[in-house]
């Protein structure tokens, strides 16, 4: 036998054994890690699974939630039949927040779809019942059902559309929160009562018509929807609880209905493509940001019944052009058009009293404010970073912006009774016989000769004997000469 000079020798005088037959046991040790990638790789297939004897045993030991859970079954391939003609209740309506992973089908990931039309006499589901089910697409209701616990849907992110029965009447928190592929829910007649938060952080849902029996919606109901851009409220809603429309920066317009009384806090917070709204004629107080950073919105119609605006309800409406304020309200909150860079003007009712901190700051534009008499109480920085206003001021001599503004507010209310002043008269001329001395003589007399008649006709006349007017001449003289 030749040897190759440049070849290794190999001795093997220990192990023999084992270094013989290493070979082969590596070998099917990597067959079999191939089998076990390559089973790994494989998805799991759809399966059905019925569920129609000892049907309570089944949900509420949590059998069925253990077989649903297994990693085997993969993401979204078991559709659930549930058939029990006697179950009223699935699921319990007093588990809490902390006992949701008590519920029934909670985190059930395999769960595709649902059908619970056979449980016919079914009424109730329970708190946290489809919980964290990610991977569910649809739901089919028994028609008998009346309530949905609280959670029941909860971040069911997968969940496309549900159709709820005609008799459904009550929706708990929750319900929908998080299912950010829901584009619409058509809602029952019958439903008279939403939980808070019932669709929160549905990203996908564009439209929403509400019952007629609705008389109040709760805490951010449609918070974050990103994508509603309309919603129909019943006539008979009463009350718009706080953050209702939270961050719906899709949403354009909002038609209110006339019985509502009740705007909560920050009702359109961030609302930044809303460009109007009519407020109704019963509504007579605004909550705190009720419109804050709705930074779209150009004008809003305020009802002649409200007598209080809350902190900051404008706050960040950097395109609102215009406010006209009812002659009810006597005060103004803080920051009530802070950061309104597009407001021009805003004329102050004459029964505001108070102005809270920083009502208009950041007002660049502002240019005019009409500031009553009966103003007494004003907050720290009202006109901060007023840049126009400042301006004004010192081109007409004040140092002081609100010095020049009360200056303003008395030659424009001056102005405006002295017109009324003149209509009257004119007019008490025009219905007088005689000459026209005579004429002028008899609308004088309509006019006392002191201060203790009307408040109008008593600073005309203050102010007309200040001039040093006098009779028909002076009385006419003044006024034309003052128009």
């Amino acid at each position: 036998m030749s040897v190759d000079p440049g070849a290794q020798e190999i001795v093997i005088d220990e192990d023999v054994d084992y270094e013989l037959h290493s070979d082969s046991e590596e070998e099917s040790s990597e067959e079999e890690s191939s089998e076990e990638e390559s089973s790994e790789g494989e998805e799991a297939e759809p399966q059905e699974i019925v569920i129609d004897e000892d049907v309570d045993n089944e949900l509420h030991l949590g059998t069925l939630r253990e077989r649903l859970q297994n990693e085997s079954l993969g993401e979204g391939t078991v559709t659930l039949i549930i058939r029990d003609p006697d179950i009223t209740i699935i699921g319990d309506m007093n588990l809490g927040r902390g006992d949701r992973k008590e519920a029934p089908l909670y985190e059930c990931k395999s769960l595709l779809r649902v059908n619970l039309k056979g449980c016919s006499k079914l009424t109730q589901l329970g708190n946290h019942m489809f919980r964290d089910c990610s991977s569910l697409t649809s739901v089919a209701l028994p028609d008998g059902l009346t309530q949905l616990g609280m959670a029941v849907f909860w971040y069911c992110s997968s969940l496309t559309s549900v159709t709820l029965p005609d008799g459904l009447t009550q929706l708990g928190n929750y319900v929908f929160e998080g299912c950010s592929s829901l584009t619409s829910v058509a809602l029952p007649d019958g439903l008279t009562q939403m939980g808070d938060r019932v669709f929160l952080k549905c990203s996908s849902l564009t439209s929403v018509a509400l019952p007629d029996g609705l008389t109040q919606l709760g805490y951010s109901v449609f918070g974050e929807c990103s994508s509603l851009t309309s919603v129909a409220l019943p006539d008979g809603l009463t009350q718009l609880g706080n953050y209702v429309f939270n961050g719906c920066s899709s949403l354009t317009s909002v038609a209110l209905p006339d019985g509502l009384t009740q705007m909560g806090d920050r009702v359109f917070n961030q609302c930044s493509s809303l460009t109007s709204v009519a407020l109704p004629d019963g509504l007579t107080q605004l909550g705190n940001g009720v419109f804050y950073w709705c930074s779209s919105m150009t004008s809003v119609t305020l009802p002649d019944g409200l007598t209080q605006l809350g902190d900051g309800v404008f706050n960040g409406c950097s395109s609102l052009t215009s406010v006209a304020l009812p002659d009810g309200v006597t005060q103004l909150g803080n920051n009530v058009f802070n950061g309104c860079s597009s407001l021009t003007s805003v004329t102050l009712p004459d029964g505001v009293t108070q102005l809270g901190d920083r009502v208009f700051c950041n007002c660049s534009s502002l240019t005019s404010v009409a500031l009553p008499d009966g103003l007494t109480q004003m907050g720290n920085g009202v006109f901060d970073e007023c840049s126009s206003l400042t301006s004004a001021a010192n081109s007409a001599g004040f140092s002081d912006i609100v010095t020049y503004l009360r200056d303003r507010y008395k030659r424009v209310a001056l102005r405006k009774l002295f017109l009324r002043l003149l209509r009257k008269y004119n007019q008490a001329v025009n219905e007088a016989n005689g000459t026209e001395t005579e004429k002028h003589a008899i609308a004088l007399a309509y006019f006392p000769t002191d201060n203790s008649s009307t408040l109008d006709v008593g600073l005309f006349l203050q102010t007309m004997n200040a001039s040093g007017g006098d009779g028909v001449i002076g009385l006419v003289g003044y006024i034309l000469k003052f128009v």
